[in-house]
């Protein structure tokens, strides 16, 4: 079987090419780069076209702008740049693709507070005459208590609904869940249709939709879970989403079902007074919808000198019902491996193992850990069943370039 290629970006500068052999004897061959580009000063965030064959790294640290670069893809994972376009704000955090027709990449700047769009070419290149730019500076609910962090909105991340209608925009700043669709006269725009307002201080970072199912409410087609990571407040939201029947009716209905579900454990780190220094990061769900995993920081966030000694943060382990919501008292606190987890994501697997007889869980076999602060890359293999709630460290690569983000190929 080939190795897994993964990608990595991060504070240094560079995107990593990984090969992952979980049948290598050896653990210092299982997790190695295999390739490696330069791209900008911070690419924290990377995102995948559909073929998998052009990759699209935002540049956090742009001296004026952030930008946006196209690379290739080519089947061993060697990345070539091919054209970089400016996002129009500073400190793009999050990039997501749309599936519309044609898709599109669409970008939040967390300090330029506006969400950046553009249109690949079909070869893959940007060309920032297909792009526009939506901002969110002083609109939306007032802003959050916490004046340090909350002192504008600040958009964290744009994430496809299900059935690709809307885009729901995570407002840190204002604690407001943004629901965007394109606009219906210029589809490569885009209009803020709803507002959904969180509990004042949670400071909402990334979210995640669960599994779309069939409703048999009256009036509503399919109903899904969305999970909210709130960055500030270190906990989970899981709120509602509802697809009404009428096809023109485009926005579905969003409602708050938990909330400030907590990922903290009982005390600080014996060095803290408190948590204020904690900050939640990332959250992912299994194939099966029935565990979720979230990673917190519990130290202030440093990019280039968060240092990889003291104690190792933690990830949340959760159990998800049947009707998709979180089971609390489940939760199991875990090590993440080392210290600032910032982000994580799961392996797809249904092409690679068809025989789950020997207890493997039903995809999402491996999770990938960027640990920046100990600038690493850690991969962990979910045990225990079809929902697999152990982790078991299998391999780890140190000096990963500071990482913020680590990606399956």
């Amino acid at each position: 079987m080939a190795p897994y290629l993964l990608c990595a970006g991060g504070y240094e500068g560079r995107i990593l090419t990984l090969s992952f052999d979980p049948s290598a004897s050896n653990a210092g061959e299982r997790l190695k780069v295999v390739g490696e580009v330069q791209c900008g000063a911070a690419p924290t965030w990377l995102t995948f076209s559909q073929d998998g064959k052009h990759l699209y790294a935002a540049d956090e640290w742009g001296e004026e702008e952030g930008t946006l670069t196209a690379l290739s893809v080519s089947e061993e994972g060697e990345l070539k740049p091919l054209s970089t376009v400016k996002t129009g704000g500073l400190w793009p955090c999050h990039s997501c693709l749309f599936p519309s027709n044609p898709p599109q990449i669409v970008t939040t700047n967390y300090k330029g507070a506006s969400i950046h769009s553009i249109v690949p070419s079909s070869a893959g290149d940007l060309d920032s005459s297909a792009s526009s730019l939506l901002s969110v500076l002083d609109t939306g609910s007032a802003l959050g208590p916490l004046e340090w962090r909350q002192e504008q909105a600040h958009p964290h991340g744009a994430h496809p609904d299900p059935l690709g209608q809307v885009i729901v925009v995570p407002d840190l700043g204002t604690d407001d869940l943004r629901i965007l669709a394109p606009s219906p006269s210029d589809p490569s725009k885009w209009e803020e249709r709803e507002r959904v307002h969180l509990t004042p201080g949670d400071g909402p970072r990334h979210v995640l939709f669960g599994p779309l199912r069939p409703s048999n409410r009256p009036g509503v087609s399919k109903v899904a879970r969305l999970y909210v990571l709130n960055e500030l407040n270190n906990s989970i939201s899981v709120l509602s989403v509802s697809y009404p029947s009428d096809p023109t009716s485009p926005v579905p209905t969003i409602t708050i079902l938990q909330s400030r579900i907590s990922l903290l454990p009982p005390k600080p780190m014996p060095h803290q007074s408190d948590f204020s220094s904690w900050h939640a990061a990332e959250v992912v769900l299994s194939p099966t919808g029935r565990t979720l995993i979230a990673s917190n920081r519990a130290e202030a966030h440093d990019p280039l000198n968060g240092t990889a000694e003291g104690p190792e943060d933690l990830l949340a382990v959760f159990d998800v019902d049947e009707e998709g919501l979180v089971v609390e008292e489940s939760r199991k606190l875990v090590s993440s491996g080392g210290r600032a987890p910032r982000h994580m994501s799961l392996s797809s697997e249904s092409l690679r193992y068809k025989n789950k007889g020997d207890g493997a869980v039903d995809g999402g076999r491996w999770l990938a850990v960027a640990l920046h602060d100990s600038d690493e890359v850690v991969i962990f293999q979910r045990v225990g069943g079809v929902d697999g709630r152990e982790l078991r460290e299998v391999a780890r690569l140190r000096g990963a370039g500071r990482p913020g983000i680590v990606l399956w190929a």
